[in-house]
């Protein structure tokens, strides 16, 4: 690899444009050279705001004559699959936004496709960036917690007018996202359990280094194609722990994720809050540890993902947060997640699809 590296951006976006697009062009290593989307006037747009020399409504042109060593893939989920795979074989490191796929067969077969090519597939689960989260695995490799007994874990995120076809509640920035990106079940792959509750699922397996083995569902509205709010019960695959999740899409207001995470162990337990900005640990002999501000900030970096690609260009390693393994276990997780609301019981993670 040269001191520069060429990336391309496929099916840009509002997210894209609030995301993707900055991190890569404040990186001076980084030559952006194509940008495309089916939409001819807002390619154009996004083309004009960032300096991209190359605009392009078909994607595969744009993939096909620029040479791209890292792409990110910034399309609706029902799309990822073909793009994706076509970038890796094309030789570039890959970016794709969640949720990674409609279904676990898609998740796997990008998976085995990144392996094969030898090349990194990261998925954009920025939060294993976030300060706070940082500490908490670090605190759990150190052994703070013990044996993970029982995690609880609750997220509310500003997406019910999102997930209704209104406003993407400032996600985009100043643009707004297609509605059927998130309304269309097709399209989406679902709502809240798909569209919010994949970053806790991913976050929590990345944190704790556990699978998770089965789940016990029910969602909100039920039987809705998108649904607003999730809870589940889960357990581990290679611990005794429980996990209690729940997720819940919020009216649109100026806050950030709200995240709560508590952990309890053999040897202490642990509490992050993302809202005040707090991790404390509490050891078995009643030891109070505040964590100092700059271990235990929630603030989100959107730009993590995208900043974690080009480091891969340069033969940094996939994060382990971030990483296509993780994303298929997601998936498969929200796979069995959604049979389990349907079926009305535990479903074995792994076993739809």
């Amino acid at each position: 690899m040269s001191g520069r590296v060429r990336a391309a951006v496929l099916s840009a976006g509002a997210w894209s444009r609030s995301s993707h697009l900055p991190a890569l062009v404040a990186d001076p290593r980084v030559d952006l050279v194509a940008v495309s989307s089916p939409a001819a006037e807002q390619v154009g747009e996004i083309a004009a705001e960032f300096g991209v020399p190359r605009a392009e409504t078909d994607w595969r042109t744009a993939l096909a004559e620029t040479e791209p060593e890292i792409v990110v893939v910034s399309s609706p989920p029902v799309a990822h699959e073909e793009q994706v795979v076509a970038a890796l074989e094309a030789g570039a490191h890959v970016l794709v936004e969640k949720p990674f796929a409609l279904e676990s067969g898609a998740a796997r077969r990008m998976h085995e496709a990144a392996v094969s090519a030898d090349r990194a597939l990261l998925i954009g689960f920025g939060w294993s960036a976030a300060p706070a989260f940082v500490t908490a695995r670090r605190l759990v490799e150190e052994g703070e917690i013990g044996e993970l007994e029982h995690l609880m874990n609750h997220l509310a995120v500003n997406t019910r007018a999102l997930l209704g076809g209104a406003t993407d509640g400032g996600w985009g920035g100043t643009a707004a996202s297609t509605p059927s990106t998130y309304t269309d079940r097709r399209v989406s792959g679902g709502g809240a359990a798909a569209v919010s509750m994949s970053h806790q699922l991913g976050l929590v397996s990345w944190i704790t280094g556990e699978r998770f083995d089965d789940v016990t569902a029910m969602l909100y509205p039920q039987r809705a194609d998108i649904e607003l709010h999730v809870v589940a019960a889960a357990s581990f695959s290679s611990c005794a722990g429980s996990a209690a999740l729940s997720c819940a899409s919020t009216h649109p207001y100026l806050a950030r994720p709200q995240w709560h995470l508590a952990m309890y162990g053999s040897a202490g337990q642990l509490w992050v809050d993302s809202v005040r900005d707090e991790v404390r640990l509490v050891r078995a002999d009643g030891t109070v540890v505040d964590l100092p501000p700059e271990q235990s900030s929630g603030v989100y970096d959107a730009g993590a993902p995208t900043k974690a690609l080009i480091e891969c260009a340069f033969g940094a390693p996939a994060p382990e947060g971030m990483a296509s393994e993780l994303g298929l276990h997601v998936v498969e997780t929200t796979d069995a997640l959604y049979r389990s609301a349907e079926v009305g019981g535990p479903v074995q993670v792994g076993a739809v699809g």
